[in-house]
């Protein structure tokens, strides 16, 4: 008889990130808090292990690795996506230092495969929701493969339910769901379908409603469902929404929702009442840019309006088509945030000033700026890879690997700078922010539509909540931003939002732009101080 293979310790490490747009990491103490959301991809993994196997999960995000687990481990997993990569391999040649078994996995490794040669072990490329599972069966045999490729995609509606019980979760200050995985357009500069491909797959509603419950008794008042495009798949996507929508309402609308999105959004008005009814209160969406050409160019078709511009491409009409797609998100009391680039070839120095004033009329508030970046195994890499406008480098110059045509390279990264500074000065980002919230007040719609269904006795305990965390996120603001006209500019425009009497739950949401304001101010102009390198998020 075979002895029955010894229970395995395995730890799983998502590395730290480098400050950037997204990490909010001036504004994170505010909170006493150290991540924005969890990385789904471990607890996952951990889900998907045998459960006479032990997992832990350090993120180094909140929490240091300690080289005592690391020592205890029969295998050390690691995962990172491409902002993370050099913070891997600093990982990983500490790993095999300590001559530890390290399998590697995540966005990073799918589409740069040979990163960590002679480091790692096990890779595992693009999904591995039956390939994991599998190797663990090798690995106990002595028979496991170096590559592991799964030959057909998950089947979503298999999966288990994220082990968030081995999370530190009073650390983060959102929890994070996946729904479903793909996207069916095709960008030219975007990895997600070389990941995950074009035809998206999601879950069951009674799986996403599992997991949201989760998050309830973990006591997490925001949850980010982090699907590629959550709309990918209307006819699944429809069922799920109708579950969040009577959860929501059983459960007095207790966790506010916020997503991604295509910009076609905008133009179906079921999935937008559903939105709103499953309490999904924040969508971000990738609009790139207000150049039509560029955006023909990259393929982001679902944000042009090629009936009336394939054969005369109008900047003035293409601006106008994704700015009335916008204000129709935000009408209905969804705020909209957004990725915009520069660099694409149609780019010329006029971009930035056109960034800036389509911003200044979109009404959005958090606009990740980025630089286009060829990403390895996407079309855009292998089309500039064959005109020879890669910066092979890594961290390539500037900022981005791309080589513009109509800038030069200098050009296109101080451009982006200013740009990121300019928007988010004070005066700028809190005219957008009472566009918003005074001149539109796009929340009452929303609000029309959820209070009724909330009991009296349970909105007078919301509101005294909702004022009473108001007062000390102020208070919070006011010492953490150590500039006094900073500080000024909040309690000025506050006031100004006070005179436009909005509903009393409105004022947390405003104090909350203020804080948010404050990491990314901080952000821009530590590059623009060159206090840190050019940090391109995407």
């Amino acid at each position: 008889m075979n002895p029955t293979p010894k229970p395995l310790r395995i730890v799983l490490i998502n590395p730290e990130f480098t400050p950037s747009f997204w990490s909010m990491s001036h504004s994170l103490k505010m909170f006493n808090r150290k991540a924005m959301m969890p990385t789904s991809a471990l607890t996952l993994l951990a889900a998907l292990t045998p459960p006479e196997h032990e997992v832990i999960l350090i993120d180094e995000a909140v929490e240091p690795i300690n080289e005592a687990v690391i020592l205890s481990a029969d295998i050390v997993g690691l995962t990172g996506m491409i902002v993370q990569r050099e913070r891997m391999k600093a990982i990983a040649q500490r790993i095999k230092s300590l001559g530890k078994f390290l399998v590697v996995g995540g966005p990073w490794i799918t589409v740069e495969e040979h990163y960590l040669d002679g480091l790692a072990d096990v890779r595992f490329i693009g999904e591995a929701d039956t390939s994991w599972p599998q190797f663990l069966k090798d690995f106990e045999t002595g028979r496991h493969e170096s590559i592991y490729e799964q030959k057909t995609r998950t089947d979503l509606t298999q999966l288990p339910a994220q082990r968030i019980d081995l999370l530190k979760l009073d650390r983060y200050l959102q929890g994070s769901i996946q729904m479903s995985r793909g996207c069916p357009f095709l960008c030219e500069f975007c990895d997600i379908i070389v990941t995950f491909g074009r035809q998206p797959r999601a879950k069951s509603p009674d799986q996403v409603i599992e997991e949201l419950d989760a998050w309830k008794k973990a006591g997490m008042g925001a949850v980010f469902l982090v699907d590629d495009n959550v709309i990918g798949n209307r006819k699944a996507l429809i069922p799920i929404l109708h579950r969040l929508a009577d959860w929501q309402k059983r459960n007095g609308y207790i966790i506010s929702l916020h997503t991604e999105a295509s910009l076609n959004l905008a133009d179906d008005e079921e999935l937008l009442d559903l939105f709103v009814a499953a309490n999904i209160r924040t969508v971000f969406v990738g609009v790139e840019t207000p150049n039509p050409e560029a955006l023909m160019e990259t393929r982001k078709l679902q944000n042009v309006d090629t009936r009336k511009q394939r054969e005369s491409l109008s900047a003035n009409a293409s601006e106008h088509y994704l700015l009335e797609r916008i204000h129709r998100i935000q009408s209905k009391g969804i705020k909209v945030t957004c990725g915009l680039i520069v660099g694409f070839d149609a780019d010329t120095p006029i971009i930035f000033e056109a960034q800036r004033r389509f911003l200044k009329q979109s009404g959005i508030l958090h606009a990740m700026v980025g630089l286009l970046a060829a990403i390895p195994k996407t079309p855009l890499y292998d089309r500039l890879l064959k005109e020879g406008r890669l910066d092979l480098k890594d961290p390539p110059d500037f900022g981005t690997n791309v080589i513009p045509v109509q800038m030069t390279r200098e050009e296109l990264s101080q451009g982006f700078v200013n740009l990121l500074v300019e928007i988010y000065q004070p005066e700028a980002y809190f005219d957008r922010v009472d566009d918003l919230y005074i001149h539109r007040r796009f929340y009452d719609h929303a609000e029309a539509i959820r209070v009724p269904n909330i009991p009296r006795w349970l909105q007078i305990k919301y509101l005294a909540i909702s004022l009473t965390f108001t007062s000390w996120m102020l208070i919070k603001l006011l010492i953490h931003a150590d500039d006094w006209s900073l500080r000024k500019h909040y309690l000025k425009r506050l006031y100004g939002f006070a005179k436009s009497k909005p509903y009393p739950m409105r004022y947390l949401d405003y104090v909350m732009e203020s804080v948010c304001h404050h990491h990314f101010y901080r952000f821009s102009q530590n590059m623009l101080k060159g206090e840190t390198e050019i940090i391109n998020t995407y």
